[in-house]
């Protein structure tokens, strides 16, 4: 049984949810094949939600933009102004030079999610950058990847230069995990509530669904067949990480029902460079707008 997040009770279920489930249990009896394409569909697919009262102060004082990828039109946020003088915590008292930040959103997530980190960095000077994944927020598209993903990323980076530090949420970790392999640097990289490996997500996503385990097959083996049987390998996020050797970060809460903070554990364990710091009754997204949580986190980046 799922626990529950401390203090807040229990939501039922959406009538959407209740309807997926059906589809796929009846769907998994009398056409299996093609239950399984569209469970991969739905796999593909991240849900766009609008901007919360909370975001909206970040969203109107961004400064937008636009990067194609991939044939989408990929919306990138900016704020600060880059190649700026940053205030830093040094032994001398003196000053570094830190132009950007990267705020990387998790799945069906935007890029004005981690809208509570940008005001601190901004009053240190910092440059900060976020961006609506393709298919989600603003971005076209209705699928996306997390190969799409990692690529959006290095683009971004391509524009803006080598990142002082990456903040991440959720499944932005494996992402970013994905690029850094593929070439994408950063001085310091901060990780809230990351997922340790796609086949764990997979049994996430069908245990939510209610999939049973012939259309779940089907669904891993239309993954192998698009990616490669090494998928799994190749976006395990320990596996990437385990030869970085830059400071890192992991925040995780004990509540967290969506990403266990078992897996934030396993991912500080194998980066070289890491230290976990748990949270308690936030869940996995309210610690987003934690002060305690953006205070750590800005006091890793500049310290």
């Amino acid at each position: 049984m799922a626990k529950q997040i401390k203090g807040l009770k229990k939501r039922p279920d959406p009538l959407a949810l209740k309807l997926f489930r059906l589809v796929f249990k009846v769907g998994g009896i009398i056409a299996p094949a093609a239950t399984g394409r569209f469970a991969y569909n739905v796999w593909l697919t991240p849900h766009r939600f609008s901007t919360p009262d909370s975001e909206k102060t970040a969203e109107q004082s961004a400064r937008t933009g636009h990067l194609q990828i991939n044939g989408k039109s990929v919306t990138t946020y900016e704020w600060g102004q880059p190649g700026s003088t940053v205030s830093a915590s040094t032994a001398s008292g003196s000053t570094v030079s830190a132009p950007t930040i990267l705020l990387v959103h998790g799945w069906s997530g935007r890029g004005t999610q981690l809208a509570a980190f940008i005001p601190p960095l901004i009053e240190r000077g910092f440059h900060v950058v976020s961006f609506d994944a393709p298919a989600h927020g603003k971005s076209t598209g209705k699928q996306t990847t997390m190969y799409e993903i990692s690529g959006t990323i290095e683009a971004i980076q391509a524009k803006y230069g080598r990142f002082h530090s990456v903040i991440t949420h959720s499944f932005g970790g494996p992402c970013l995990a994905v690029a850094m392999k593929h070439g994408v640097s950063a001085g310091r990289v901060v990780n809230i509530c990351p997922p340790a490996h796609t086949r764990d997500i997979i049994d996430k996503f069908t245990g939510m669904l209610s999939i049973n385990e012939n259309i779940k097959q089907r669904l891993i083996a239309q993954m192998e067949e698009n990616f490669g049987k090494d998928v799994w390998q190749d976006t395990s996020m320990p596996l990437n990480i385990r030869k970085l050797d830059i400071p890192a970060l992991v925040i995780h809460d004990t509540d967290d029902i969506d990403v266990p903070i078992e897996e934030g554990q396993i991912i500080a364990d194998a980066w070289q460079d890491a230290r976990l710091i748990s949270t308690s009754g936030l869940g996995h997204r309210r610690i987003l707008r934690d002060a305690k949580v953006v205070d750590k986190t800005v006091e890793f980046i500049t310290s």
